[in-house]
């Protein structure tokens, strides 16, 4: 007889595997998403196209509260308890998705009720009515706030270890929502039909999560219920997650925001999308990121100390060397991007302020393993106050840098947070991961030097942002080349043997089919 355990996939390669699987969908989804705005924006006009994203905006602030704060919770606990404490986690499911549905009731009646005041005394509008901005944003505000539950859901998919099967849905859904938005333009269809079809597909969303839900967990879980005492093994733990999601939110949207108020709604969406390409080509940072959270929770959980350290310094190796060359290819090709996307005008504009948000961006992905390591150590509070301090002393320059600089302001600001992220929270961090700072700052200092030396060189000969796309595409080829050959030679010893490891298994296992 065959031991069940021997079946059981090991956990590196489970995570290899989920982040493969994020990595695909998130891709897929930055596809998707360039194709949605060219026709939004070319379909509909400057200002619709900044409606719809000034909606988005708005209810990606509310939703991640909770898909951040709640949800990491869900991820940690399932990811832990599942098999030895199932009842608990049933009993915790059932009571959280109580709390996320009166949630979303509240957000949803809050933003209907609001829409007026927002379309007529916040975002400056030039070509569309209050009348529409107020009705669209109802409709896409109400529907798009399903993101509240649907993340309860997910985080399950998360728990469960199931990313591919989430990636499907995800791309699934997208593809639908962009396909209909496609066929509603062509056929010369207004904004409120566009705004409902993306209503009906945040539905949908939720309804294939809830289904897949219940498959994984057992139906009994997803029915809201309060059972007494459920969340009280957590609750310090939950409170102090949606406390750093709400902070962490404010400080990922204040730019956004601030420039909603402050510049044309035209130009919040050129802005928000520049941010939004950015936000998806933090994908490799999000791969594995989400991958990496229920694996680290779980060997905490079984106090395996030294492969905890082991999976974190690869981890860590992967996402900086990784991110790096993501983050330089934006810049290289964001001219001709933005030029086709929407006009030379408008790309010559968001050049700079989408370089400095892919720096931000990048400085963003280096804290993402640290940050995951102290939540899955139960550690939240260092994300907590460093948001406390941030919310007191970076805030306010995002205003003064929009207000002095435009969208080169707002962009900047962006920056500013994580250099004080790097002063407030690293040291903290190191102390729980067991390491100094010099030897986390060395870490960082090698990938950023030696991206300096390749990619800044490689724009400086493609002649810059006003070279031919062949050109700045051949440049981006070499220097990530040179990084790649470069850079295998200074990742860790960790990372380098995982690399190793997975050649030699892919290398057998082609030889095994072969045969």
């Amino acid at each position: 007889m065959t031991d069940a355990r021997a079946a059981k996939p090991a956990p590196g390669s489970r995570l290899a595997r989920n982040i493969a699987y994020n990595l695909a969908g998130q891709g897929l989804l930055l596809a998707l998403a360039l194709v949605a705005v060219r026709l939004l924006y070319r379909g509909l006009g400057a200002d619709a196209f900044g409606i719809i994203l000034f909606a988005q905006t708005i209810n990606a602030v509310l939703v991640a509260v909770f898909e951040l704060g709640i949800a990491s919770t869900v991820v940690r606990e399932v990811a832990a308890h599942f098999d030895d404490d199932a009842p608990y986690v049933r009993d915790l499911l059932q009571t959280f998705g109580l709390i996320y549905w009166i949630a979303y009731a509240g957000l949803a009646l809050t933003i209907f009720l609001l829409a007026p005041v927002l379309a007529t005394h916040w975002i400056n509008l030039h070509t569309v009515d209050a009348g529409t901005a107020t009705t669209v944003f109802r409709i896409l505000g109400v529907s798009s706030l399903l993101a509240v539950p649907r993340s309860l859901y997910a985080a399950i998919f998360r728990g469960r270890q199931r990313l591919g099967w989430k990636n499907v849905i995800d791309v699934g859904v997208n593809v639908l929502q962009q396909a209909g938005m496609i066929v509603i333009l062509q056929l010369g269809g207004s904004l409120f039909r566009v705004a409902g079809w993306m209503a009906g597909t945040y539905a949908l969303w939720l309804l294939v999560y809830l289904a897949g839900a219940g498959r994984l967990v057992a139906w009994g879980a997803i029915v809201p219920g309060y059972v007494a005492g459920a969340v009280q093994r957590t609750l310090g733990f939950s409170l102090r997650m949606v406390w750093i999601a709400a902070l962490t939110m404010i400080h990922t949207q204040a730019d956004k925001l601030v420039v909603s108020k402050l510049l044309p709604v035209s130009s919040l969406g050129f802005y928000s999308f520049s941010a939004s390409i950015v936000g998806r080509a933090s994908l490799v940072t999000n791969a594995i990121g989400e991958a990496a959270y229920p694996s680290l929770a779980d060997l905490h959980q079984r106090r395996a100390a030294a492969e905890l350290q082991h999976q974190y310094h690869a981890l860590q190796d992967l996402v900086t060397y990784a991110t790096l060359p993501v983050f330089a290819g934006i810049v290289f090709v964001a001219t001709p991007l933005f030029t086709y996307v929407f006009d030379i005008g408008v790309a010559r504009a968001l050049l700079l302020p989408t370089a400095l948000l892919c720096l931000g961006s990048f400085m963003n992905g280096t804290l993402t393993i640290p940050y995951i390591y102290s939540l899955a150590a139960g550690r939240p509070e260092i994300a907590a106050w460093q948001n406390v301090w941030a919310l007191a002393l970076v805030l306010p320059w995002t205003v003064v840098l929009t207000l002095s600089f435009g969208l080169n302001g707002a962009a900047a600001a962006w920056v500013l947070y994580h250099v004080f992220a790097y002063v407030y929270g690293v040291p903290r961090l190191c102390r729980v991961i067991g390491m100094t700072v010099s030897a986390w700052s060395r870490q960082l200092g090698r990938v950023a030097l030696l991206g300096l030396l390749t990619y800044g060189t490689a724009w400086l000969l493609a002649g810059r942002s006003e070279a031919a796309l062949p050109a700045l595409t051949a440049g981006f080829v070499i220097a990530s080349v040179a990084f790649a050959g470069l850079g295998y030679r200074l990742i860790g010893p960790e990372l380098r043997t995982a690399v190793r490891r997975r050649i030699r298994s892919r290398g057998g296992a082609e030889l095994h089919a072969a045969a």
